[in-house]
């Protein structure tokens, strides 16, 4: 006997599918998806450019630190490869790997509650908006929610099995998605808070070291790089002072009307100012510079809040854990694509409360590995606390634990659900003899 899924099941999941796909042929080839709302691709693609066009990775001959060198390298090889065609080839391979985050989470979930969560987690994965969103953008997000998702799973492994592979596959996870997204950086702390409260003391160590020493061989040629082009000035990144500016200005990290003109008074630049070609950013220093520059004028942003500083750290939350800067810091978009936005958040909205549940469910079952989630994801809250926190940031992070969380809890509630309970449910179906 085989199991196999219901009908409601298999169409859910085709159309899943479908809508994924729908994404990337409505994106065609522009840079810019007509769901983005604005974006940052073209400063990954200019970056690619660049890097083709032996100018190094730079613009107009400064050397950048700003973005990961990933997703250009990336973009930059597609462009060998497909030539003119490169974006839509692509948005390909992030679909592919938009379907293999969703298997893999449900691979996760499966292992945590049982077959009925995976198949719960599967659905949930296909059809959640912030992950159909991240499908055709040019953006970083797509790739790093893989990494996440496999990370999250070897987590799960690591602290049943207490094994060297697990521990391995944690460490090159880490240390690939930090040269995708740099906030991933803090990843293998959570790999060693997995090695340290498991069994298996006798061994920790040298899981430990695995864990920790892996992502820092990947991540050490773009260390060596940055030691090299900044003359020692910058060890992995120069986006932290502008970033820490911005968490306290525009928190959202959205470019609303004004948001430009405040950062120019206050920082005296923006993002934009440096990521270019134009002979104008000459007239600014060199990404090092401005980045500490930034940094030290942090603090007094802070203490000129006074008391606004709690409401602030309130609404971050609310972005980051609410999707509310998808409500309330979207007035620059068309009414249409606001709507989107709002339909997105109510499902989004749905999932999480999916996830809370599966995650007290999965206490009641293990504990160990529902706290060690639950350290994850107030962990990964409280580092981004200082900086920008909005639904783009989290989306890589955050969303495949919690599609792993939700598929466990619609298999916790469906006993008390029929209908819920009649979808995620699999049919026998009896095996030919041969």
């Amino acid at each position: 006997m085989r199991e196999q899924g219901t009908p409601a099941f298999v169409a859910l999941v085709v159309t899943g599918i479908a809508l994924r796909l729908l994404f990337v042929c409505l994106a065609g080839a522009r840079e810019l998806t007509f769901h983005s709302g604005g974006s940052d691709a073209p400063s990954y693609v200019l970056l690619a450019q660049n890097l083709l066009g032996h100018l190094g990775f730079a613009y107009a001959g400064f050397p950048s630190a700003v973005r990961p060198p990933g997703y250009p390298l990336l973009l930059a090889g597609a462009m060998v490869m497909f030539g003119p065609k490169y974006i839509l080839a692509v948005r390909m391979l992030q679909f592919v790997l938009g379907i293999a985050t969703v298997f893999v989470c449900a691979a996760a979930a499966r292992r945590l509650f049982g077959a009925t969560a995976g198949r719960a987690s599967l659905l949930v994965g296909l059809l959640l908006p912030t992950l159909l969103f991240t499908t055709a953008q040019l953006l970083t997000e797509c790739v790093a929610t893989l990494l996440t998702a496999l990370f999250l799973h070897q987590m799960v492994v690591q602290r049943e099995n207490c094994d060297a592979r697990s521990a391995a596959t944690l460490g090159w996870s880490a240390g690939l998605e930090s040269m995708f997204r740099f906030n991933a950086a803090a990843l293998p702390l959570f790999a060693a808070i997995a090695i340290f409260s498991g069994p298996q003391r006798r061994t920790q160590w040298g899981r430990a070291a695995l864990a920790l020493g892996v992502p820092l061989l990947l991540v050490s040629p773009w260390i060596i790089r940055n030691e090299v082009a900044f003359g020692g000035q910058v060890l992995y990144s120069t986006q932290g002072g502008p970033n820490a500016v911005q968490g306290v200005l525009t928190s959202e990290g959205r470019t609303q009307p004004g948001d430009t003109d405040l950062l120019i008074r206050n920082l005296g630049w923006e993002l934009h100012q440096i990521e270019t070609n134009s002979s104008a950013r000459a007239k600014l220093p060199s990404e090092a510079v401005l980045d500490r520059a930034a940094l030290r004028i942090v603090p007094a942003l802070w203490m000129r809040k006074g008391w606004h500083a709690g409401p602030l750290l309130l609404k971050k939350l609310a972005d980051f854990w609410l999707s509310w800067d998808q409500l309330a810091d979207t007035k620059s978009l068309a009414s249409q694509e606001r709507l989107i936005r709002v339909a997105g958040v109510l499902c989004y909205w749905m999932v999480l409360s999916f996830a809370v549940a599966g995650w007290w469910g999965l206490r009641q079952t293990n504990a160990a590995i529902a706290n060690l989630l639950l350290i994850y994801a107030a962990g990964l809250t409280l580092l981004h606390l200082p900086l920008v926190m909005n639904t783009r940031l989290r989306i890589p992070l955050l969303e495949p634990l919690f599609v792993i969380l939700a598929g466990v809890g619609c298999a916790a509630l469906a006993p008390h659900f029929s209908r819920l309970r009649r979808l995620i449910s699999s049919r026998a179906v009896a095996q030919p003899s041969s």
